[in-house]
């Protein structure tokens, strides 16, 4: 009856969703900037399967090849400022239609950070770019591209946003005996994602405008029609318990950590019926399609730890999950999950959990853009006077400090030995994620019952975390905001909070937009 109790209690207070990953992400551009879905980043490898539809035929066509990306970050001597060179490259096909494209693509993405640390993205084509399609018979080929790309880039502690537009028009020239002539294509659209160090998602919606012209004997065959283009690229790593089947083996069992690439791409077009002479008709036609590629999962067995002291605990697998992740570092045999958890336990495990955003894979820096490091160490001083620079937790704590995620109680003081809680666990988690903003600037009033004994401090956190979903009140609306959280319980919380960055914060960005 207790453990029902505690377990029931642990959830009514403080509710988040299911993530774990760790590694390689896939940065903004994975995909390129062509309509297409590629299978996304593996380790060592800069070459990709790819799929894109196809529309200057007048009819879709689906080509399937390899897509390969150069990305080189280099400083420009003019201004100063840091420049991405990206080149793609690709080379595709449609056995079925007897199709192939070839294409190769290079832009210059100037980048400028600002006082408030977001960095604008400016991007444009740079030198020639080269496309041929060829249908059968008919070659398509580019001769002019216009295109032009911007972003925002907006780095919270935990996750770094983005969002931006782009333009693009294309002119083919077509080469086919009757079919010849021009066929233009016009997209713009926009983009959104994010980065974190657990998983990241990327969402593009672009519409498209084709506009042919050909000659048919003496008379000039215009036509025209629309597109939509919706696509979505993920990297999650989940991790899963795997039992051991033999019964004579130290260990029962352990965590395996898997990377998967997911991508999806649907479309809808509206493109004129053309005669058995190829002559467009004023009927137009909807075709619409959903395709999807899939990368090749990495596996990692983690680490086994010795908790046979806490078998049949109702946070079992979250304590255990952490220790295998190496969030929760202290002695496995110690563990007490009934003990209080402090302000500077939880400060540590956090930044475990939370690691910075990593680095593009793809992106090549160039001597010219590595800052210099000054090799003379620097004097340690601590953001708190009660956090001493050789405490166990300094290093942990000048970290949550530096990248925003704390803030301490004000007068320079952190409370590291305080007891952790509720409103406390709940503000460092909104700060982490940089999504306080999402709350009203003045009059935040939440719907628990028990609102008025929220903590000023963390009332826009508390507010915030309601209205996505991440707490739950108890079965009278209670939220208990000053109770003590317990290792057990923060266990729970902080494994649950990873699991909503990978499975919830996805859905937002994926599942509503491209209907998934």
């Amino acid at each position: 009856m207790l453990k029902k109790t505690l377990l029931y209690m642990l959830f009514v207070s403080v509710i988040f969703f299911n993530n774990h990953t760790v590694g390689v992400m896939a940065k903004a551009g994975s995909n390129g900037y062509e309509g297409g879905i590629s299978s996304g980043e593996s380790p060592g490898k800069n070459s990709f399967e790819y799929k894109e539809v196809c529309l200057i035929t007048g009819e879709p066509i689906i080509f399937e090849g390899m897509l390969t990306v150069k990305k080189t970050l280099k400083q420009d001597k003019a201004t100063g400022g840091n420049i991405i060179t990206e080149n793609y490259t690709y080379s595709l096909q449609n056995v079925q239609n007897g199709a192939t494209l070839s294409r190769f693509v290079s832009y210059n993405t100037l980048l400028t950070k600002k006082e408030n640390g977001q960095v604008i993205e400016e991007t444009n084509l740079n030198a020639r770019c080269t496309e041929v399609v060829r249908v059968g018979n008919t070659t398509y080929t580019l001769s002019n591209y216009d295109f032009t790309k911007t972003n925002i880039v907006d780095p919270q502690p935990a996750v770094d946003y983005f969002a931006g537009n782009m333009w693009g028009r294309k002119t083919y020239q077509v080469n086919g005996g009757a079919n010849a002539g021009t066929v233009i294509v016009e997209v713009s659209g926009n983009f959104y994602g994010y980065n974190h160090f657990w998983g990241n998602t990327e969402t593009q919606v672009l519409d498209y405008i084709i506009q042919g012209e050909k000659k048919d004997s003496d008379e000039l065959d215009r036509w025209g029609g629309t597109a939509n283009i919706k696509l979505s690229s993920s990297i999650s790593k989940q991790i899963s318990y795997i039992q051991n089947e033999p019964e004579t083996i130290s260990f029962e069992g352990g965590f395996v950590q898997n990377q998967y690439n997911s991508r999806i791409l649907q479309y809808t077009a509206n493109l004129p019926e053309f005669d058995f002479k190829g002559v467009s008709t004023d009927r137009l036609v909807e075709a619409r399609d959903r395709l999807g590629l899939e990368g090749f999962p990495v596996s990692k067995r983690l680490l086994v730890p010795n908790l046979n002291h806490i078998r049949g605990h109702w946070a079992e697998n979250d304590i255990k999950a952490l220790y295998s992740l190496e969030v929760f570092t202290e002695d496995q045999q110690n563990f007490d999950p009934a003990q209080i958890m402090t302000r500077a336990e939880f400060a540590d495990a956090i930044i475990l959990a939370l690691k910075d955003v990593p680095k593009d894979p793809l992106l090549v820096e160039s001597r010219t853009s590595a800052s210099k490091t000054n090799k003379k160490e620097e004097e340690k001083v601590s953001p708190f006077m009660d956090v001493p620079t050789d405490s166990k937790y300094f290093g942990s704590i000048e970290s949550a400090y530096k990248r925003g995620m704390i803030s301490g109680r004000g007068y320079n003081i952190f409370a590291p030995d305080d007891y952790l809680t509720t409103a406390d666990a709940i503000t460092i988690i909104i700060n982490a994620l940089g999504i306080e903003g999402l709350a009203p600037s003045m009059g935040v009033v939440t719907t628990f019952r028990d609102d008025d004994t929220i903590p000023q401090y963390a009332k826009r956190a508390v507010y915030v975390a309601q209205r996505i979903g991440l707490i739950l009140g108890d079965e009278r609306g209670y939220l208990k905001p000053s109770e003590h959280i317990t290792k057990a319980r923060a266990a729970v919380i902080i494994n649950k909070l990873i699991n909503y960055m990978r499975n919830d914060l996805k859905q937002d960005y994926r599942e509503r937009i491209v209907n998934y």
